[in-house]
């Protein structure tokens, strides 16, 4: 929560300063929304056991391999020729996939009952 009201203080100070930093309130407000939600949610229950620990390295390790994978792909099809792509595309698509397939093998891990039953 302290991150969500330092983004949103960032952006009263901005503002006044004469900057459009509406985003960062959003930003902030989200935040502060997120970590709301999940403690509701999670109760009295922990947040964290072995298990989430174990699944939660299992499906950062398999979007870490996906966009190696996708990074190098980007490389040969760059260097052939292929697609004409400056740095900032292809790190925006890398960042974009990393952070995509990460959320779904973690969406697809907590539906098992282990990892080996990927």
């Amino acid at each position: 929560m302290i991150p969500g009201a330092i983004l949103i203080i960032a952006a009263l100070v901005l503002s006044y300063l004469g900057y459009d930093a509406g985003f960062l309130a959003v930003g902030g407000a989200v935040a502060i929304g997120m970590v709301l939600f999940i403690l509701w949610r999670a109760g009295g229950e922990p947040e964290k056991d072995e298990r989430t620990k174990k699944l939660g390295a299992f499906s950062l390790a398999y979007s870490y391999l996906v966009s190696l994978i996708l990074a190098l792909v980007l490389f040969i099809v760059v260097y052939l020729g292929m697609v004409d792509l400056d740095a900032v595309a292809v790190l925006q698509i890398i960042i974009y996939i990393m952070t995509g397939s990460a959320i779904v093998f973690m969406l697809i891990m907590n539906r098992r009952a282990d990892v080996w039953e990927l």
